[in-house]
């Protein structure tokens, strides 16, 4: 087994008579003399105990240069990703925050947090989704997204952090206007079955069983991920829908809609909250945002501006 050590001037001298092709080359971008180049790639390969560079016109690798020429690559990429970093966060920039939130939670407070975000760090880096909550998990579960902001399921992956921070009750709705309403009313476990459900994300209920109970319950079931869309259609008479109860006061576009009362599955009761993986080391643009939450007030549908 080796003992010997690489040392980063070694792998960019290296690397930089790779990409020049040559010595003299390589000497020149480095602004350094020929001589040092060659010392440099023989004490290299003395340390290796092997040849890494065909001496010719032009040169050529070795196996063994190939080899380092790739873990050569990586290593100064890594350097150069982490230099980068350094200096933005030096001038206040940090790292990316990849966040998603559901639909209900950016309409209603999503300008708001973002505003205050944003204030707090004007330089920083922002990538925002709006999506189903099941594909929020699934994209904080892979590390894809750093923080998920929705309705907690009733059992979370015991491999997320939960911040709760409010109750919601998500209620069944039509809009009053419908022209099956009255006979839905009157007998809505028949009627029910004559109007389409729009939800934000089908689950597959061979993944979820539960859900094909309710899926039973309904006729028809359409998958429809915007949450303006739902409630639009819904108040075109074109189906009914589940909506926040948040939602429904803030929204004019719900201002028709009836909730559906003495139904099994007519209201869900939630808990809405910040997540993200366990023992991931979160990035300063993602503890500020968690702070910030933290001191949002949540009690009203109209969100307001923390108190400081």
């Amino acid at each position: 087994m080796l003992s010997s050590h690489l040392e980063i001037h070694e792998i960019r001298v290296f690397k930089t008579v790779c990409d020049t092709g040559g010595f003299k080359s390589a000497a020149d971008r480095l602004h350094v003399t020929q001589s040092a180049v060659s010392q440099t790639i023989a004490s290299l390969e003395r340390k290796l105990s092997t040849r890494l560079i065909e001496r010719g016109k032009p040169i050529a690798l070795t196996e063994s240069g190939t080899r380092l020429q790739v873990y050569a690559a990586r290593v100064l990429q890594e350097e150069h990703s982490v230099l980068a970093d350094i200096a933005d966060i030096r001038q206040g920039v940090a790292s990316t925050l990849q966040i998603a939130m559901s639909g209900s939670v950016s309409q209603l407070y999503g300008n708001e947090l973002l505003e205050d975000y944003c204030d707090s760090n004007p330089l920083t880096r922002l990538k925002v989704d709006v999506m189903p909550s099941r594909k929020i998990i699934q994209g904080v579960l892979a590390d894809s997204l750093e923080l998920g902001f929705g309705p907690f399921q009733q059992q979370m992956p015991a491999l997320l952090e939960t911040v709760p921070l409010f109750q919601e009750s998500r209620k069944l709705v039509i809009s009053r206007l419908h022209p099956r309403l009255a006979r839905l009313l009157q007998d809505p476990e028949d009627t029910i079955r004559e109007i389409p459900l729009m939800v934000s994300h089908l689950e597959d209920p061979d993944v979820r069983p539960a859900i094909e109970k309710l899926r039973n319950e309904f006729g028809t079931i359409w998958e429809i991920s915007n949450l303006s869309q739902r409630l639009n259609m819904a108040a075109k008479n074109i189906g009914m829908c589940y909506v926040d109860q948040r939602v429904l006061q803030a929204n004019a576009v719900c201002a028709d809609f009836v909730p559906l009362q003495g139904l099994a599955f007519s209201h869900i009761d939630l808990t809405f909250g910040l997540y993200f993986r366990k023992r991931r080391l979160l990035s300063t643009g993602a503890r500020q945002f968690i702070d910030i939450c933290n001191s949002f007030s949540f009690d009203t549908p109209q969100a307001r501006k923390p108190s400081r």
